[in-house]
């Protein structure tokens, strides 16, 4: 559905134009009725798996230096926070190239029983703070914020750039995007749908982010397409709504391998493209109270 359609189907909100150009809820997950704090969050039965990163112990050894320095620039502070006793935070120095900070990693489940597949759908929300400096240096396209794909199998370690993976990231225009795959789905990287409703990043604030993911069935690579999936992103400013900024129905996901399923999160700052040359202040962005559920996630109190 283009803009100008979702468009319509709010101002108009016609029987028969719903009928006839599909503006009907297209399988929306409901809206969770009230705000809810990191712990009444975590309580909900649908919720697999909650990072408070409140202990550096236990946040640490899911934390990965940077490729040229095997220096560890991601760590827990307790200074700034959402809620608990810390936050993540990676530091964007100086002088860096795209692999500015490392990266932190967490699948599913610590025992790697719970991945999805075809038929199945599952949401990832976290908060994430960026201080003036980050977003000033990190203008230019484009960054990366989190990273969806494929999990960890008993025996087998899956890293990033994995065919079914969906990435959150900096637009040109300075605002969440996504795409998938990395240039494994008929040889590119795929932009995913933007809606309307685009929510620009605002310094020295948590921000919320949340992604849908419903699988309909896996596309091989074989110009057979389903258009049987689902990608959705919303973002919220602190204090305020989460808007869908991301809306993308009728979709295939990329898939060639039967024993790979969706099953690991990563957070990073890693930055496309970026200059080592170039000098400025350093920038740092947090992350928060990351949750990975099975229905849709209450925006935090």
């Amino acid at each position: 559905m283009t803009h100008r359609l979702a468009s319509a189907c709010v101002a108009f909100g016609l029987a028969a134009i719903v009928s006839l150009i599909g503006c009907a809820s297209r399988d929306m997950p409901p809206v969770p009725p009230n705000r809810l704090t990191f712990e009444q969050r975590c309580a909900d039965p649908a919720v697999v798996k909650c990072v408070g990163f409140d202990s550096p112990d236990a946040v640490d050894r899911f934390v990965y230096p940077t490729a040229s320095t095997n220096t560890k620039r991601g760590q827990v502070v307790t200074d700034v926070k959402a809620s608990g006793a810390g936050s993540l935070r990676f530091e964007v120095p100086s002088n860096t190239s795209a692999d500015t900070s490392g990266t932190y990693w967490q699948n599913f489940s610590d025992d790697l029983s719970v991945q999805f597949g075809e038929g199945q759908q599952f949401f990832v929300q976290w908060r994430q703070r960026f201080s003036r400096e980050f977003l000033d240096e990190a203008r230019g396209c484009c960054w990366k914020q989190a990273i969806i794909g494929e999990g960890d199998r008993p025996g087998v370690r899956r890293f990033s750039c994995t065919q079914l993976e969906l990435v959150v990231t900096q637009g040109d225009w300075g605002y969440p995007t996504m795409y998938h795959s990395c240039g494994a789905k008929d040889g590119h990287s795929e932009g995913l749908e933007e809606t309307w409703r685009s929510v620009s990043y605002r310094p020295d604030q948590w921000m919320t982010f949340q992604v849908q993911v419903k699988i309909g069935r896996w596309y091989r690579n074989d110009e057979r397409y389903h258009r049987d999936s689902t990608i959705r992103l919303w973002v919220a400013e602190e204090g305020q709504p989460s808007k869908l900024v991301i809306d993308q129905t009728g979709y295939d996901l990329a898939n060639e391998d039967p024993a790979a399923r969706y099953g690991k999160v990563w957070l990073l700052p890693y930055q496309s493209n970026k200059d080592p040359a170039l000098r400025h202040p350093t920038g740092y962005t947090w992350y928060d109270e990351l949750i990975i559920a099975r229905s849709r996630i209450a925006d935090p109190a």
